[in-house]
C-alpha cells in the first residue's frame, strides 16, 4: 500500500513541474476571454478568497474569473468530480480523492495548517497525551481525517485510543452545541468555530494547538496540511502564466486577512461565509492561514496523505 501512495503521490504532488514546463498560447493569436472558474467551500477556504470574489481584481488580461461559494465540502466536490471548476481550496484529502478520480487535478500549495484545538473545562486534562484515558472527548468525522489526525497522535504518544471514549459530531457546530451547554467538557474543535464556542462557556480553555502537537511529534516545521489549493492539469498546462498570477493574488489576499481580520471578516460576510466579522477577528490568530507552494511542503503532504491511508485508505479515495 505505502509503494502504491506514494506513487500516487509522485504524479499528484507535481503541479509546478507540469505548470513549468507548459506551453503558453502564441501572443499573436487573438482568443476569446478565459472564463475561471474558482470554487471553495465554507468557512476558513472561502475566507481566503471572499475579498477576491468581492473586488474580482483582473488578475490577467484576457480572463475573467467566476468565485463560488459552496455551502459544505461535499457539495464542493460534486463539483470537483465533475471537473466543473479551473482552481479550488479543498480538504486536503480531497485533493488525492480529485486526483485518483479524476486524473486531472494537482496541487499547487496548501493554504491553512491544522486549525483544530484541544479545549477542556476539566483541569486533569493536559494535552493530547495520557491525560485523556478515560475521559468523554468530542470530536467530528468519525473515521475521516480529523479523527484520524487525533488517533496518530494519540498512536506516536504511545497511547490506546480505545481507553478514551471519542463521542462524534457530524459537524462542528453540533459538538459547539455539546460543548457550549456544559454536556461535554472536552472537545476538538476547529476555528473558526472555536472562537465562537469561547465566548457561549467561560469555563472552557484552550489546552492544546493540534498542529502545534503534530509539529513536535511528527518533527514538522509547518505542521500538517488542512486546506490545499488544487488546479486543473488540463488548465494549467494552457494557462500556466494566469495560474501563478492566481496564487500570487491568493497569497496577497491571505496576507491581507491576517493583517486585517475586521476588515476581512466584513468581505467574508459579504461573499456569504457564514461567519460574522467580530467572531473571525477573534479568531484569526489561530485560523493558521498561509499559502506555502508545494515546492515547500510535498515532504508535509507525502507524511500526512500515508498517515491518513495507513488509518483508512478510503479518505484518499
Amino acid at each position: 500500500m505505502k509503494k502504491i501512495v506514494t506513487i500516487v503521490l509522485s504524479s499528484l504532488l507535481s503541479l509546478s513541474l507540469l505548470a513549468g514546463c507548459s506551453n503558453t498560447n502564441n501572443q499573436d493569436e487573438v482568443k476569446k476571454e478565459v472564463v475561471v472558474k474558482v470554487g471553495a467551500p465554507d468557512g476558513l477556504p472561502a475566507i481566503t478568497i471572499a475579498k477576491l470574489a468581492q473586488e474580482n481584481p483582473e488578475i490577467k488580461e484576457g480572463y475573467k474569473v467566476e468565485y463560488t461559494l459552496e455551502a459544505t465540502s461535499d457539495a464542493l466536490s460534486t463539483d470537483v468530480m465533475k471537473e466543473g471548476l479551473d482552481i479550488a481550496i479543498v480538504p486536503s484529502n480531497m485533493a488525492a480523492i480529485a486526483f485518483n478520480k479524476t486524473s486531472n487535478y494537482q496541487i499547487a500549495g496548501t493554504i491553512g495548517r491544522g486549525s483544530f484545538y484541544l479545549v477542556s473545562s476539566d483541569e486533569s486534562v493536559t494535552g493530547i497525551d495520557s491525560s485523556l484515558v478515560g475521559k468523554e472527548v468530542g470530536n467530528i468525522g468519525k473515521g475521516l481525517t480529523p479523527d484520524i489526525t487525533i488517533q496518530a497522535l494519540l498512536k506516536e504518544e504511545g497511547v490506546d485510543s480505545s481507553n478514551i471514549n471519542f463521542n462524534y459530531s457530524n459537524e462542528a457546530s453540533d459538538l459547539v452545541s455539546l460543548l457550549a451547554t456544559g454536556k461535554l467538557s472536552t472537545g476538538i474543535v476547529p476555528e473558526p468555530a472555536l472562537s465562537g464556542l469561547l465566548t457561549k462557556n467561560e469555563n472552557l480553555k484552550v489546552i492544546e494547538s493540534v498542529n502545534d502537537t503534530w509539529k513536535d511529534v511528527f518533527n514538522t516545521e509547518d505542521g500538517y496540511p488542512q486546506s490545499t489549493l488544487i488546479v486543473k492539469s488540463s488548465f494549467a498546462k494552457e494557462n500556466s502564466d494566469f495560474v501563478d498570477e492566481f496564487i500570487n493574488s491568493l497569497e496577497e489576499n491571505i496576507n491581507y486577512i491576517n493583517s486585517n481580520p475586521e476588515e476581512s471578516g466584513k468581505f467574508a460576510e459579504e461573499f456569504g461565509v457564514n461567519i460574522k466579522s467580530p467572531i473571525l477577528k477573534k479568531a484569526i490568530e489561530r485560523t493558521n492561514l498561509k499559502y506555502i507552494s508545494i515546492e515547500d511542503s510535498k515532504t508535509d503532504y507525502d507524511n500526512y496523505f500515508n498517515t491518513l491511508s495507513s488509518f483508512n485508505p478510503k479518505v484518499l479515495g
